[in-house]
Parts: structure tokens; C-alpha cells; sequence
């Protein structure tokens, strides 16, 4: 695994944070490189680190009684993790590079919440740009769940019985 910092790349949605503030947040977490194939967290398993994809892709997928369903793929500028350097808990997903190398910048969770009591300015434009993030994807979300809901409804009154 190589490791380095670096602030040149692009960082999805810290991007829209002041210069000074992504700068000084970026050296707070840094830089990997993971293989296709390989594992960076678990469903089940403790996760304390949110994930910023610089390169590459990640699959999300979920297990649930035996079956693996994939609950989406990622790529560039896109961010997992964000919920356990919040509320840290078991991972509710498992990712896998699956386009790779992928290059990620990755902060643990003491590493997070130090920088965002030190500095709550930044703090807080750090985690608006979080929240931000959050929404869209509680919105995809429920978009999604009403057109599964819709899809089976369609389903069951096109039936002849």
C-alpha cells in the first residue's frame, strides 16, 4: 500500500470548501492505493474512517440472509464512510475496489473529530458540506425505494387472476 499527501487531486465535494480549509483538513487524513479486488471495509465489521475516491471505483454491496445485492458503485470525487467518523458503528455495507488501482484519502474518526473541534469554522463548513452529501444520497435513496414500491404495485395489478 503506498501512502502520501497530496492536495492537487480532486476531492468531490470538498471542493466546495475555502482552499485554506481543505488544505489544512486534507493533511489531517492520507492518500492510499488499493488493488481491484481488494476489501476497505466489511459489512458487519467496526468502521471508523470515511473514504474519498480520487481514482478508480468501489462497489457497494450489501448481504442479507445469504444473498448479495449491490447497492451501488462509486468513482471519482464520490465519498463512503462519512456516517462512522460521526456516529461510529458497524459498517452497513461492504466496498471493493472494483475498478482499480484505486487512490483514496481516507481520516479516521479521532483524526476527524480532532480537526473539527479545533478549529469549529472550518468545523462547520466541513460538515455542511457533509450533510450536503448525506441529503443527496437520503434522497436517492427514497427516490429509489418509490420506484421499487411503484415497480411491484405495477406488477401485482397487471397479474390476471
Amino acid at each position: 500500500m503506498t501512502t502520501r499527501q497530496d492536495n492537487s487531486q480532486d476531492l468531490g465535494f470538498f471542493n466546495q470548501l475555502d482552499e485554506d480549509i481543505r488544505t489544512r483538513f486534507l493533511k489531517e487524513g492520507r492518500f492510499v492505493e488499493k488493488q481491484q479486488g481488494d476489501y476497505l471495509v466489511v459489512q458487519g465489521q467496526p468502521l471508523k474512517v470515511m473514504s474519498v475516491i480520487i481514482s478508480g471505483s468501489i462497489r457497494l454491496t450489501v448481504n442479507s440472509h445469504g444473498n448479495t445485492v449491490t447497492v451501488t458503485s462509486l468513482g471519482s470525487g464520490d465519498v463512503f464512510g462519512e456516517m462512522s467518523v460521526i456516529d461510529p458503528r458497524q459498517a452497513s455495507a461492504t466496498a471493493r475496489v472494483s475498478g482499480g488501482p484505486a487512490r483514496l484519502w481516507n481520516i479516521d474518526y479521532r483524526s476527524f473529530n480532532d480537526f473539527i473541534v479545533s478549529d469549529q469554522c472550518s468545523g462547520f463548513n466541513i460538515m455542511k458540506a457533509m450533510a450536503i452529501i448525506l441529503c443527496r444520497k437520503l434522497r436517492t435513496d427514497n427516490e429509489n425505494m418509490l420506484h421499487q414500491a411503484s415497480d411491484m404495485c405495477s406488477h401485482f395489478l397487471d397479474q390476471d387472476y
